[in-house]
């Protein structure tokens, strides 16, 4: 009988694993999407590019970098 379910255990153990790996992809790809922003600062003000060539105000905060 044991050597019946011998293989389901690897079946069922490689299925998970492959469902976590899968899952870890796609999460980076989504993270990825989701700070990859066209954002153009222009005097002071942030702008997002949401259409080619068609920039809408930013929520965010945009401030120009100075060195001393």
């Amino acid at each position: 009988m044991d050597k019946e379910y011998e293989g389901t255990g690897f079946i069922i153990v490689g299925l998970i694993v492959g469902c976590c790996i899968t899952w870890g992809i796609m999460k980076y790809n989504q993270t990825q999407t989701k700070y990859k922003m066209n954002l153009k600062c222009v005097q002071g003000e942030l702008y997002e590019e949401v259409r080619p060539h068609f920039y809408v105000k930013s929520h965010l905060d945009c401030f120009e970098e100075r060195t001393l």
